[in-house]
This record gives C-alpha cells, sequence and structure tokens, in this order.
C-alpha cells in the first residue's frame, strides 16, 4: 500500500507542465541589440590640408561625426602605434614634418592622441597631447572600421 501511495504521490508531482510560453513572440515585440560602437576615420583633403573627423556608428545605426582639426600636408589612414596599442591611426604629412592621431580604446572611452613626426619617424609616446575623448555606450563593444 505504501508502494502505491508512493507512486500517485511521484506521479503527481511530475505531472502534465505546460510548457512555457513565449512571451516576446507576438509581431509588436521591441528588437534588442547587443551594444556595440565602431569607429572610422573621416578625412576631407583640401590642397594643403585637411580636415579630421573620427565617426562612430552604434548598434542602432546611428553614427556621429566627432571634428578632431585641420592638419597641415595629406592626411591617410595608417597601421597604428603598437606601443600605444591603439585601435587606428591617422597620419597627415608634408615634406619633412607632419601630425600622427591615434585612436585608443578604453572600457568606456575613446581617446584620440595627437604627435608631431619628424621625417616619417613615429612621434614621442611621451611628448603626445590628448585631442578628444569620446564616450562610448557602457558595456558597448568598440571596434575600429578603419
Amino acid at each position: 500500500m505504501k508502494r502505491l501511495a508512493f507512486v500517485l504521490l511521484a506521479v503527481a508531482a511530475c505531472g502534465s507542465k505546460k510548457p512555457p510560453t513565449n512571451a516576446g513572440g507576438g509581431s509588436g515585440s521591441a528588437a534588442i541589440y547587443a551594444k556595440k560602437m565602431v569607429m572610422s576615420w573621416g578625412i576631407q583633403q583640401h590642397d594643403n590640408d585637411a580636415d579630421v573627423f573620427l565617426q562612430t556608428t552604434d548598434e542602432t545605426g546611428k553614427q556621429t561625426s566627432y571634428p578632431l582639426g585641420t592638419y597641415q600636408g595629406q592626411c591617410k589612414v595608417i597601421t597604428p602605434d603598437a606601443s600605444l596599442k591603439a585601435a587606428s591611426a591617422v597620419a597627415c604629412n608634408q615634406v619633412a614634418t607632419g601630425v600622427e592621431l591615434d585612436a585608443t580604446v578604453t572600457e568606456d572611452e575613446i581617446i584620440i592622441l595627437k604627435g608631431n613626426t619628424q621625417n616619417g619617424n613615429p612621434p614621442d609616446p611621451m611628448s603626445r597631447e590628448e585631442v578628444t575623448r569620446v564616450k562610448a555606450p557602457g558595456g558597448a563593444k568598440v571596434e575600429s572600421g578603419t
């Protein structure tokens, strides 16, 4: 008799459960995006100088442009300085001098550093100046789109 009571109790406890309902399965549900930011450079080249911008695009497609200044010479995207762990860089060069802009990514910011170059040599890491900081959304993955 005890066995029968135990079996009935087990069947009742494990009885039919309804499958979970899909609360977000309706056509009116909102899409959820992972936080992401892609940064790239904008360069408007003129005859003897160029306007340089940092451009960001978030996971929703919203784009923002941050002006970084006007620099002498021809500007182009270059391989970033490994000593700064920069994600991306731009060099603006004249004949013997120039400027290098490096974008370094921290947990929640993109920091743009500027250094002067001589004869194509990279700038002294200790002589760089901060140009600007751009806040990234908390927890966002920041990538370089070059």
